[in-house]
C-alpha cells in the first residue's frame, strides 16, 4: 500500500513538472507576442504622427488666372491666407506643356521647403515669388523667377531661377546654345563675368572674391542661372537650397556688343548694330593698341595665339629670341607669312647691361642674321630683355628701341583669367602691351583680352605703327 503511495506521488511530481513547464513557456511567448504588438503599434502610431505632421499645403488657398504683356501666356497667382506662413506666388504658363511642368515644379519645391521650415504655419514666416518674362528679338525667351522668403527671425533671403525657352517650338535652349557649345567661347565668357563681378565695389574681401573664382569657373552647368535681351546677357550666381535657388545671388551683366563673335548665329547682334556700337564718338580719334608677345616662337602657344589674332583680325609684334628662331623655324615663318611683325628679342635673354660690348653685339647681330635667313626680312625693331637698357646698350644696333606701357605680369601671374584683369586696368589710347607667346595661360586668356578691347573701340596695330 506504501509502496503505490510512493509510486502516485512520483507521478504527480513528473506531471506538475511538465504542467510547469509549459505553462512558463506560453507566458514567455504571450509576453514576446504582447511586446511585438506593442513595437508594431508605436512604429504605427509614429508614422501616423509623422503623416499627420508631414507638410501639407494650407487648405485656404486661392488661384488666379490672368493675360500677361506676351501673347499665349498666362500669369497664374496662388495665395495662402494662413496667417502665420502666409504666401504670394506669381508664375507663368505657356502654351507647352513641358515648359510649364519644370517652372511648376520649382513653385512646388519652393512652397513645400518654405512650409516645412515654418512647420506649417508654427514658426511665422513669409514667401513671394514674383517673374519677369524677358524676350529676345530670336523669339527666344527667358523667365526669372525671384523668390523672396524670411522665416522666424532670419533675415530676408533672395533666389533667382531661370528658365529659358523658343516662343514659336517650345524647344528650351541654354547657355551652350547661345556660345555655339564652344568650350572656348565659354572661357571667354568666364572671364569677362569674373572681372565684372571683381569690378562690383561690395565684392572686395577675399571670401567674397575666392567664392566668386569658384562661382565663375568654364563650366556650362554655372551658367544656367541667365536671362538674355537684345542688348546683354545677365547672370545669376549664388549657391542654391536644396534647389530652389535662395542664397542672395550675385549679378553680372556682359554687353552683346563685347562677345557678339562668340554668339550663335540667332544671339547676334544685327551688322548695322554692331557697327553702331563700334562708332566713335564725335571727334575721337581711333584708338589703337599695340599686342607684343616676348620669348616665342613656341610650337603650342604661339600657334594657339595666331589662331586667336586672326579671328579677330589683329595685327601683332613678335619678339623673338634667335635661339628659339633656330629651334622653330617654320613657326618664325608662319608669324611673318600671317602678316605680324617680327623684332630681336636677342639670343639666350641675358640683361644685356651686364655684359661686355661684344657680348651685347653678337647677341644682336646673331638673332638678326637667324631671323632674317627664316623669313626673309630683317627684324623692324628690338626690345632688350627685362626692358634693361642703357646708352652702351643702345650704342650697339640702329633698330628702334620698343619697351611697353601696359605689363600684364603674365610671366608672374600664369592665370588666364587675370591677364584681362591686367590689361583692362592699364590699356588706353597708344599702348603697347607686353605678352609672353610661351604662356599657356596667354594663350587660353588671350580671347577675352581682344573681346573686350575690341569691345571697346581698339584696333589692333604693330609696334612699329606707334
Amino acid at each position: 500500500m506504501k509502496g503505490v503511495l510512493v509510486v502516485n506521488r512520483k507521478n504527480q511530481k513528473r506531471r506538475s513538472f511538465w504542467i510547469n513547464a509549459l505553462l512558463i513557456f506560453f507566458i514567455g511567448v504571450l509576453t514576446v507576442s504582447t511586446f511585438s504588438l506593442i513595437t508594431m503599434a508605436t512604429k504605427k502610431e509614429n508614422a501616423s504622427t509623422s503623416e499627420a505632421t508631414k507638410v501639407t499645403v494650407p487648405t485656404k488657398i486661392m488661384f488666379n488666372t490672368a493675360d500677361s504683356d506676351v501673347p499665349s501666356i498666362k500669369i497664374i497667382t496662388e495665395t495662402s491666407t494662413n496667417a502665420a506662413a502666409p504666401f504670394v506666388l506669381q508664375y507663368p504658363q505657356t502654351e507647352h506643356s513641358t515648359h510649364n511642368k519644370a517652372v511648376f515644379q520649382y513653385i512646388k519645391r519652393a512652397k513645400e521647403d518654405y512650409l516645412t521650415k515654418t512647420q506649417n504655419g508654427k514658426v511665422e514666416g513669409d514667401l513671394t515669388i514674383s517673374y519677369e518674362i524677358i524676350p529676345h528679338s530670336s523669339k527666344n525667351y527667358s523667365i526669372v523667377l525671384t523668390t523672396n522668403r524670411v522665416i522666424g527671425d532670419a533675415s530676408e533671403q533672395q533666389g533667382v531661377e531661370s528658365f529659358h525657352w523658343n516662343l514659336e517650338t517650345g524647344e528650351s535652349f541654354t547657355i551652350s546654345d547661345i556660345l555655339s557649345n564652344d568650350s572656348k567661347h565659354l572661357m571667354v565668357l568666364s572671364t569677362l563675368v569674373r572681372h565684372d563681378l571683381y569690378n562690383n565695389s561690395t565684392v572686395t574681401k577675399e571670401f567674397f572674391q575666392e567664392k566668386i573664382r569658384v562661382e565663375t569657373e568654364p563650366i556650362w552647368a554655372k551658367f544656367e542661372r541667365f536671362a538674355v535681351t537684345d542688348e546683354a546677357i545677365t547672370f545669376y550666381f549664388g549657391e542654391s537650397e536644396e534647389g530652389i535657388g535662395i542664397g542672395n545671388p550675385l549679378v553680372a551683366t556682359v554687353p552683346l556688343t563685347t562677345i557678339n563673335e562668340l554668339l550663335a548665329e540667332p544671339f547676334q547682334l544685327p551688322k548695322e548694330e554692331k557697327e553702331e556700337g563700334m562708332t566713335q564718338a564725335p571727334g575721337e580719334t581711333t584708338k589703337k593698341v599695340a599686342l607684343t608677345f616676348d620669348d616665342g616662337p613656341n610650337p603650342k602657344t604661339t600657334m594657339q595665339i595666331l589662331e586667336t589674332l586672326d579671328k579677330y583680325d589683329a595685327q601683332a609684334t613678335f619678339f623673338m629670341l634667335g635661339n628659339m628662331v633656330k629651334a622653330y623655324p617654320e613657326i618664325a615663318k608662319k608669324v611673318q607669312e600671317e602678316g605680324h611683325e617680327i623684332g630681336n628679342h636677342s639670343w639666350n635673354h641675358p640683361d644685356l647691361t651686364k655684359q661686355s660690348t661684344e657680348k651685347v653685339q653678337s647677341e644682336i647681330r646673331d638673332t638678326n642674321i637667324i631671323i632674317e635667313m627664316v623669313t626673309g626680312e630683317k627684324p623692324t625693331s628690338f626690345r632688350p630683355p627685362y626692358g634693361a637698357v642703357n646708352a652702351a646698350v643702345r650704342q650697339q644696333t640702329n633698330l628702334p628701341i620698343v619697351l611697353w606701357n601696359v605689363d600684364t605680369l603674365d610671366w608672374k601671374d600664369r592665370d588666364a583669367y587675370q591677364l584681362l584683369v591686367n590689361v583692362k586696368r592699364d590699356v588706353k589710347n597708344g599702348s603697347t602691351v607686353l605678352m609672353h607667346d610661351i604662356h599657356q595661360s596667354t594663350a587660353d586668356g588671350l580671347d577675352a583680352v581682344l573681346a573686350y578691347l575690341q569691345s571697346e573701340g581698339y584696333t589692333f596695330v604693330k609696334a612699329s605703327d606707334l
